[in-house]
């Protein structure tokens, strides 16, 4: 998989934003303490498994290849630093990413074909869940989420 941003405009300045952004993540992308490689092989490896009919022997759809990329858009939007999902999938034909730190501190965000991310936590006694699209960024809301699973030390 190559790394793709997605466009944050049509102007010149833009581009050149996209361009240092793209150089920057090829940067860091080659570092071992920033490098979200070992996820986005987890993901190829669940799409390889998942992408025909039938993958679970139970008449699950297969996970669409526009499915893939908003996946892989996702793991490349996260914040350098933050720990990376496990990848799953779904029945449904959505992939899955989840942060898990116990049984009380986990969250799952199921990403769909059209870009929609769905997710559903728990935080101790707390159990958040809804929905948000992706637009190329994680939205604040998930972001949020994820770091008082992944990173909070409670």
């Amino acid at each position: 998989m190559t790394t793709t941003i997605m466009s944050r405009g049509n102007s010149s300045t833009a581009a050149y934003i996209d361009k240092i952004s793209q150089n920057n993540q090829q940067y860091f992308a080659q570092t071992a303490a920033f490098s979200k490689q070992p996820a986005i092989d987890e993901l190829a490896a669940t799409w390889a498994e998942c992408e025909t009919s039938n993958w679970d022997g139970y008449d699950a759809f297969p996970v669409k290849e526009s499915t893939l990329n908003y996946a892989y858009a996702v793991i490349q939007a996260l914040p350098l630093g933050f720990p990376l999902p496990s990848v799953g999938a779904e029945p449904d034909g959505h992939l899955t990413l989840d942060w898990y730190r116990d049984p009380h501190w986990t969250i799952s965000v199921s990403v769909s074909p059209e870009g929609v991310l769905y997710y559903a936590a728990l935080l101790g006694n707390s159990d958040p869940r809804g929905s948000e699209p992706f637009l190329g960024e994680i939205p604040k809301r998930l972001l949020s989420l994820i770091q008082e699973v992944a990173l909070s030390k409670n």
